[in-house]
């Protein structure tokens, strides 16, 4: 069966097309498009008429590409920005009249669940408990868990699209915007910090998103490392690089970002409030390591769909037609 999923993020929609059987299921496609669904409209709690119309058009695309992949069954997720949005039910709506994808609207906790299914088969957990983080466009799931499941989750009000809503850096970080960041972080993740303290963690786990990107700001700075080759589904970002590539983000422009060989335009704008966001959490615990995980969301929700499929035995070789003919 071809199965796909769609992830209708605050600031990427995304899809996953993959072939699954009883035996487990394995991609044949996927993509994203930057929407920028919540930009604007986080304050107003209202999805701008421009940024409903660009959902619906990656929306579109999405459906010509499933129809062209003959794709048998959709299941669409929608997080933050339409679940916080009054107008976030009537997207929904056109979404399944106009290109028959019904959307399901999940809160927080249930995020961080499919994150954390995500990262469990992209980073092999251990014993020890792991912090997951997902930095999103409206929200920020944290996940305490390890290979027997979550011990904790929470989603924040603070992804990076709102953030930057709210803080309106400009063209680069400044001390002030800097410094109002900050001050939100501190207000807000007093609860991480006590969590992190009563189940204290080995690694700082970053899912998908902008640790893409910085994990290829990574590889870019080791010449040694073919960027142009993909990376493997789980990766360490050494401690010892974050400081330098975190003051290079604060520091630089958008218009240096843009033009960055190992940063993605739709993530140049908000990279630098990404890197402080990382900086901050790890300055709350001590790590030994920072992992990069390539599946998130979308994979943890393909796998949850496998799980819940009644999958018929794997076909035996059948009798050749010959077999009944008469001598």
């Amino acid at each position: 069966m071809r199965i796909a999923v769609v992830d209708c993020g605050s600031n990427t929609f995304n899809l996953l097309v993959a072939d699954a059987n009883a035996a487990g299921w394995t991609t044949v496609f996927k993509n994203k498009l930057p929407v920028k669904l919540g930009a604007g409209g986080y304050d107003s709690h209202q999805i701008l008429e421009s940024r409903f119309i660009r959902g619906l058009d990656a929306l579109l695309s999405y459906r010509h590409t499933m129809d062209n992949y003959g794709v048998q069954k959709v299941y669409a997720f929608a997080t933050s920005a339409l679940r916080d949005a009054t107008n976030g039910t009537d997207f929904i709506q056109k979404a399944d009249q106009l290109f028959a994808i019904p959307i399901h609207l999940i809160d927080g906790n249930r995020e961080a669940e499919l994150i954390f299914g995500g990262v469990q088969q992209a980073v092999a957990l251990d014993s020890h408990n792991s912090l997951i983080m997902d930095i999103g466009g409206g929200s920020t799931e944290f996940i305490i868990g390890n290979k027997d499941g979550i011990v904790w989750k929470k989603s924040y009000q603070l992804g990076v699209s709102r953030l930057h809503d709210q803080i309106q850096p400009g063209d680069r970080m400044n001390h002030d915007s800097t410094s109002h960041l900050r001050k939100i972080l501190v207000d807000s993740l007093g609860e991480l910090k006590e969590a992190l303290a009563q189940y204290p963690c080995k690694r700082l786990i970053g899912s998908s998103g902008s640790f893409d990107t910085l994990l290829d700001l990574f590889r870019h700075a080791a010449r040694e490392v073919d960027i142009s080759r993909k990376p493997d589904l789980s990766n360490e970002i050494p401690l010892t690089a974050f400081p330098a590539i975190h003051a290079w983000l604060m520091g630089s422009t958008y218009q240096q970002r843009m033009s960055h060989a190992a940063i993605p335009a739709i993530r140049a704008e908000l990279m630098p409030l990404s890197s402080y966001l990382v900086k901050y959490v790890l300055e709350l615990h001590s790590f030994d390591k920072l992992m990069h995980s390539a599946y998130a969301l979308k994979e943890g929700a393909m796998q949850e769909l496998w799980n819940k499929e009644e999958w018929p035995a794997l076909e035996i070789e059948s009798e050749k037609p010959e077999d009944f003919l008469e001598e």
